[in-house]
C-alpha cells in the first residue's frame, strides 16, 4: 500500500480501538504524536547542517511553536513532506504490528 494511503486511515478504527473510552483515545492520540513528533526530530536533525543545528537548539529555546515551524519549513524545503511521510510510516508499522499480534491470538 503507498504511503500517502495510511495518511487517509484512522489509526484508531484500523488498530480496532474505536470502542475505547473517548479519555482513553485522546491520551493514545497523545502518546502517538509524541512518537510521531519524535521521529519527525530524528529525520530533522539528520538533516540539518551543524549551523543550522545551533540556530535550531535557539528557536527551540524560546518556546515559540509558530516560530520553530517557521524555521523547520525555511532549512527543510521538503518538511511538510516530511512530516507526512513519518505519520504515513508510524501507521503503516503500527497496522503491521497489531495485525501480527491478532494473527498470533487466532
Amino acid at each position: 500500500m503507498p504511503p500517502q494511503d495510511f495518511l487517509q486511515k484512522n489509526l484508531i478504527t484500523e488498530l480496532g480501538l474505536e470502542d475505547l473510552p473517548d479519555d482513553k483515545k485522546e491520551e493514545l492520540i497523545l502518546k502517538i504524536g509524541g512518537l510521531i513528533q519524535q521521529n519527525v526530530l530524528l529525520r530533522i536533525l539528520s538533516e540539518l547542517g551543524e549551523k543550522d543545528k545551533d540556530e535550531f537548539d535557539k528557536v527551540l529555546a524560546e518556546g515559540n511553536d509558530e516560530k520553530t515551524l517557521a524555521f523547520l519549513q525555511s532549512k527543510i524545503s521538503n518538511f511538510d513532506e516530511l512530516v507526512k511521510e513519518e505519520v504515513a510510516k508510524f501507521k503503516e508499522e503500527a497496522i503491521k504490528r497489531m495485525q501480527a499480534v491478532v494473527s498470533l491470538s487466532v
